[in-house]
């Protein structure tokens, strides 16, 4: 395994610990998804920071926003990488009303679309990039009116913050979905968001489809099968592949190594979701070197969509599990 790779791995498992001390009561899964962010970013956890920003988001909101909850701990994590947490949170709610008033629905994935667009978006473009997000949204609505709901603003954002032709790029996302619903997925909101994510890719549908599928059943013959739900991850490694039997090769190595570590076992954290920390960091390397001109692929115009991308999937993936839990828990 590469050193920094390696390093990264480890720092993750070293945040996983001090935030399973320090926040006891909240959804497992999302403070693992937490630590695998935060070491993305080389950030070790400072967890007095994190309980600060989760009193502030809690004094500047409603008892029943959509900024608590399930997302209070994953925005606070996201804000401790802020060198201004109380202002960006700030331009979040703006932003968060401005998506209201364009008429999304509130729920809790707005508040992290309104992330994507302040992380992404000068202050005099988000009107435009609103209205881009609003255009996304409806022709996904259009295309597919029962599966499209409110978990996908987040992509939809994602989405507007590129340079990517509106009309063209749908256009584009549906044909992915078609293809890959007549090769290898079922139908669904998970391959509609693995086609959002290949309307990325630079590469003709043909192609960005059959090494989506390639990769996934490479992923699932080394028992590293992603669910559906990981299928945005999916997308991502997708884009940035290269040589998609090494990618692979990387995962599970990456994965073998995690499931060593204690807290990390069978009996600790579905394997699953240990399939997409493995390959969220697989990526996160990638994209590091793509960045940095050692590796070649033609993601010119749209290397910083996917850098968003690959952390909200992640994100989205840790809100769509909590919820689950929650919801089981209290049926």
């Amino acid at each position: 395994m590469e050193l920094l790779l390696k390093q990264k791995v480890d720092l993750m498992v070293e945040n996983y610990y001090k935030i399973k001390r320090d926040f006891k009561w909240d959804y497992t899964i999302v403070k693992h998804f937490m630590a695998m962010n935060l070491a993305s970013q080389n950030k070790s956890v400072n967890t007095e920071e994190i309980q600060e920003i989760k009193n502030h988001i809690k004094k500047e909101v409603g008892l029943f926003s959509r900024f608590k909850g399930i997302n209070l701990l994953i925005l606070s994590s996201l804000l401790c990488l802020e060198n201004n947490y109380k202002d960006f949170f700030k331009n979040m709610q703006m932003v968060y009303e401005k998506m209201k008033d364009a008429g999304f629905t509130s729920s809790e994935y707005l508040p992290l679309a309104s992330y994507t667009i302040v992380k992404q978006v000068s202050i005099d473009k988000w009107d435009e990039k609103i209205e881009r997000m609003k255009s996304f949204y409806s022709n996904m609505k259009k295309n597919h009116f029962w599966l499209t709901s409110t978990d996908d603003y987040v992509l939809a954002a994602v989405l507007a913050t590129s340079d990517l032709d509106v009309e063209k790029s749908s256009e584009e996302i549906e044909k992915c979905y078609k293809l890959l619903n007549q090769r290898a997925f079922t139908k669904g909101n998970s391959i509609q968001s693995l086609s959002q994510i290949l309307a990325f890719g630079e590469e003709d549908v043909e192609n960005k489809c059959s090494r989506a599928i390639f990769l996934y059943d490479k992923l699932k013959s080394e028992k590293c099968k992603l669910k559906y739900s990981g299928l945005t991850s999916l997308g991502v490694l997708t884009l940035i592949a290269c040589d998609e039997n090494k990618l692979v090769e990387e995962i599970k190595e990456v994965y073998d190594y995690i499931r060593g570590k204690s807290g990390y076992g069978m009996f600790s954290i579905e394997k699953s979701h240990v399939v997409m920390l493995s390959s969220s960091l697989v990526a996160d390397s990638y994209i590091e070197r793509i960045q940095k001109g050692l590796i070649n692929v033609t993601l010119a115009n749209s290397i910083n969509a996917i850098v968003i991308a690959q952390q909200q999937a992640a994100i989205v993936a840790a809100c769509a599990a909590s919820s689950a839990a929650a919801s089981s828990a209290s049926s």
